[in-house]
């Protein structure tokens, strides 16, 4: 019984260190991510980051490339936004 009271504080500690908006991640994922690949709260963060980032050029400038990478980190992401 010890053990398993151990394995729950492990879980909530894990939980409660990530960021809500990885905690809303992990719930997309668990929705409709069967098809890709789970991201860890460190690689969640640095593509999210990349992804504000691209989002905060002007429509006008962006390069091909930098498109198809926001469609890439959006599928990530599973971002519907």
């Amino acid at each position: 019984m010890a053990t398993r009271k151990t394995s729950n504080s492990k879980a909530k500690r894990r939980r409660t260190n990530t960021t809500p908006e990885y905690r809303e991640y992990e719930k997309r994922y668990h929705e409709l991510g069967e098809d890709r690949p789970k991201l860890s709260p460190a690689e969640f963060e640095q593509f999210d980051d990349e992804l504000l980032e691209l989002l905060a050029l002007d429509d006008s400038q962006m390069t091909d490339e930098q498109i198809v990478r926001i469609q890439e980190l959006e599928y990530l992401l599973i971002d519907a936004e």
